[in-house]
């Protein structure tokens, strides 16, 4: 018996989704902060500025696997941004663990914090109120 198989790969870009420069695809302001790539050959890039960003992550979310009929496989899709929206998202998510999953514990949430705090350099706008109350509740004292 013949065996095939397929191998697919994503290649991800890891660089600053930040881009003073480029121009959102949603309204065509200059400067982005999010990047999404659908990983099809070739390659589609969307940018989008701070304001354009949260929705259009949810209408691109929404959207991954309409337009490919069941009988193929979808493409891989991947975004990146600096927006403190996502970092909002992400709280909110673990703060709601699956039914029958467990919470982080205090040294998860610690580890968390202490990686916002450390790229809170490279994110869009000053650290909001929300995110920064998580920061003050999971952030060990300073000495």
């Amino acid at each position: 018996m013949d065996k095939s198989f397929s191998q697919v790969g994503v290649t991800v870009d890891e660089t600053d989704p930040r881009d003073p420069g480029a121009q959102c695809d949603r309204c065509g302001r200059r400067g982005t902060v999010a990047r999404a790539m659908r990983h099809s050959q070739p390659p589609l890039v969307f940018r989008y500025c701070s304001a354009c960003w949260p929705e259009a992550q949810q209408e691109l979310e929404a959207r991954q696997g309409e337009a490919f009929p069941s009988s193929s496989a979808p493409v891989a899709w991947s975004s990146s941004s600096r927006s403190w929206h996502d970092t909002r998202s992400f709280l909110i998510l673990i703060a709601t663990p699956p039914s029958g999953g467990r919470a982080p514990t205090s040294m998860e949430l610690a580890v968390i914090a202490q990686d916002i705090r450390a790229k809170a350099a490279e994110m869009d706008g000053p650290i909001p109120s929300d995110i920064q109350d998580f920061l003050d509740r999971h952030l060990p004292p300073a000495a």
